[in-house]
């Protein structure tokens, strides 16, 4: 039985980020309470928010504001995890981590700068495709 996307990605982030698993589990009770009453099933938490508060807010965020380098192991297990997302052939995970990811770091230049050192090759493509939409200067 193939996974969710949002599984998938939930997956990932535990396996990655072991120090985010309360941010996972916190965010699951919060669906599980915010659940229709007639509601069956599990409840899962929607992969943009997985990302956006557990990996952005709560990983790269803090990564890349630290001073005066990047913490380098937090750096490639972050690396690691952009290289599952961008290859996992889901287009719907692609593009997810294209919006949430990929323009948080392009969005800010000074944070490509600080994490291109780390990026895999599925991330420095997805970087060349998108940056022509954001104003830079990007080292290549």
């Amino acid at each position: 039985m193939e996974v969710s996307d949002s599984a998938l990605v939930r997956k990932l982030l535990w396996d990655c980020f072991p120090e985010q698993r309360e941010a996972i589990l916190a965010l699951e009770e919060e669906e599980r309470e915010d659940a229709l009453p007639d509601h069956c099933g599990p409840v899962e938490v929607e992969q943009y928010e997985l990302t956006s508060v557990v990996f952005v807010e709560g990983v790269l965020t803090p990564l890349l504001a630290a001073e005066p380098s990047l913490n380098e192991e937090l750096a490639k297990r972050c690396a690691y995890f952009l290289e599952r997302l961008l290859g996992s052939e889901r287009p719907s995970i692609h593009q997810m981590a294209s919006i949430r990811i990929t323009d948080h770091l392009l969005g800010y230049p000074e944070n490509w700068v600080k994490f291109r050192k780390y990026a895999g090759d599925l991330l420095l493509r997805e970087v060349g495709e998108r940056k022509r939409y954001y104003k830079g200067p990007f080292p290549d």
